[in-house]
């Protein structure tokens, strides 16, 4: 058995029973220390709720991100620029994010879109955004290369969240991200294996050193998640800052009703040719 991020020689680390019924096994590698399920068998059943019932804390995370990711986009990258959030589950990140003036589109394979409805990205997903966000998604990976591969070709800045494994690396019954209850949480990663999948796509890394990371084709400064720095734009061509950048809210709403209206009538149009 090999690792999926570097290759190396991976052993069985731990065995567990995931969903109250499925035998799993974790394997671990020996030169990276990735924990990864080698079959996750049970997957078609984990995802028949995709936002498990036992994510109590997906407001809260929500919340915590909109503020990471809005020091991070006016400490280091362009406010004004088109940003995605993929996986981004009901579409909650995606609104905040709008509501407080940037610009975010919605992308997910496995879940409704309920609070963004209208700025879905249109799929096949194509760029460049200045920065992709992608929050719980990582430990749900399969394949962590192939997904990274299909990011990294319409962005260079890739903002991500998913716990480090502490060292030493616990049992899968000891450690309550491995998410047994669930049965998504697949892949594990530890620092190094972050690292070296970033030099897989010609990426830096950072990380805040527990759930926060950044892959990016631009060289970051080690406290891009902590110590917000003065705008690298020119006084002359700096964009709005979070001071005076409106919300997207009204504008948004003006968009959709457009849309609502222009719908109806094609709706009432069709009809009446019916009759």
């Amino acid at each position: 058995m090999t690792c999926k991020i570097c290759g190396a020689a991976a052993r069985i680390f731990g065995e567990a029973t995931v969903m109250g019924k499925h035998k799993a096994q974790y394997a671990q590698c020996a030169g990276c220390g990735f924990i990864f399920v080698p079959d996750p068998s049970w997957l078609a059943e984990a995802y028949a709720e995709p936002i498990n019932r036992s994510d109590t804390g997906y407001v809260a995370r929500n919340l915590w991100a909109r503020d990471k990711v809005r020091e991070c986009i006016d400490s280091h990258l362009n406010p004004d620029g088109r940003f995605l959030d993929y996986a981004g589950g009901w579409g909650l990140f995606v609104r905040l994010m709008r509501d407080i003036g940037y610009d975010f589109l919605w992308s997910d394979a496995y879940t409704e879109n309920l609070f963004c409805r209208g700025f879905e990205a249109a799929e096949p997903l194509t760029g460049p955004f200045e920065a992709v966000t992608a929050f719980e998604v990582f430990e749900h990976l399969t394949n962590p290369g192939e997904e990274v591969k299909k990011l990294s070709a319409i962005t260079s800045c890739l903002i991500f969240s998913t716990k480090l494994v502490p060292e030493p690396a616990p049992e899968p019954k000891a450690w309550w991200y491995y998410g047994l209850e669930h049965g998504q949480h697949v892949a594990l990663y530890t620092r190094k294996s972050l690292e070296l999948l970033a030099g897989r796509f010609g990426c830096h890394f950072v990380t805040d050193g527990a759930d926060l990371h950044l892959f990016s084709r631009e060289l970051m400064p080690p406290d891009f998640f902590s110590q917000p720095r003065v705008s690298r734009w020119p006084f002359w061509a700096k964009p709005k800052t979070r001071a005076d950048r409106p919300s997207l809210a009204m504008s948004d709403y003006d968009l959709i009703a457009k849309k609502m209206a222009r719908d109806q009538a094609k709706s009432t149009d069709s009809k009446n040719g019916a009759t």
